[in-house]
């Protein structure tokens, strides 16, 4: 029930004009327009992108593999096994293209062609985890900047990138994996017990949109830290499946990311 209610107010205040079409979606050719709808298709389903543009997972990331630069006989089977391949590159390259046709104040969609990776960031949630856990983010950054410093540098970096390569613990939170379990996985203490993070308990293979997986503490010492992200990820999952109900990915994505 409580779910209910909060899905109602999420389209309430975020599709105030349910129907609505971005007028710049007009000036991209039917072929790229095509190639965009499976790109967001391919991401709705098999990415935890979604979780971040629906719901207040602060950031979502995935990194995908240039075949070019793996020896031939993984490239193959990579290939073989993983029919996105080439939904996925040539969705980067078409969105590259016509990113700048749709602005956003509340995310950043960014590409980091250095390692192959996608980077969604929940502005509004990825500041107010960084304020929750600032003094993590001074300590680890060996800086006293402010919560909003660390929010443009995580959607604009320059002299680091949060979201590669920079710190186990902070990637965690800024993830939305929780204060604690960022910081266990990151110590890797054989004194807390680690376990995979289940949404539900049903098989994965069942859903038509991935479940995040992570490690959580599961010891019995941080419920109710894992109880929230529970929530927290229920909810956007739910968000998720309204949002895309009606399919039409790209231009969902539009109206989300746009409002």
């Amino acid at each position: 029930m409580l779910n209910t209610i909060y899905s109602v107010l999420f389209l309430t205040i975020f599709f105030p004009f349910l129907g609505w079409s971005h007028p710049n979606l007009q000036k991209i050719p039917f072929e790229d327009k095509q190639k965009l709808e499976k790109f967001f298709d391919y991401l709705m389903h098999n990415s935890m992108i979604g979780y971040s543009l629906c719901g207040e997972k602060p950031t979502s990331m995935e990194t995908f593999p240039v075949l070019a630069k793996i020896p031939l006989q993984y490239a193959i089977k990579i290939f073989v096994k993983h029919p996105g391949y080439s939904i996925v590159w040539n969705g980067i390259e078409s969105w590259q293209s016509y990113s700048h046709l749709f602005l956003s104040k509340n995310f950043v969609f960014r590409f980091v062609p250095a390692y192959n990776t996608i980077v969604l960031i929940n502005k509004m949630a990825a500041l107010k985890i960084i304020k929750d856990n600032l003094d993590l983010f001074q300590k680890y950054s060996y800086t006293n900047q402010t919560a909003a410093e660390f929010l443009e540098e995580l959607c604009y970096p320059k002299d680091k990138d949060y979201m590669i390569c920079y710190d186990t613990t902070l990637l965690g939170i800024l993830l939305g994996y929780g204060r604690n379990n960022s910081l266990a996985f990151a110590k890797r203490s054989y004194v807390q017990k680690l376990e995979n993070f289940k949404l539900y308990n049903t098989n994965d293979s069942l859903n038509d949109f991935m479940n995040p997986g992570f490690f959580i503490i599961n010891n019995g010492t941080n419920e109710e830290e894992n109880k929230k992200i529970r929530q927290i990820l229920r909810l956007a999952k739910y968000n998720i499946e309204v949002s895309f109900e009606k399919s039409h990915y790209f231009e969902s994505f539009i109206d989300l990311f746009t409002r």
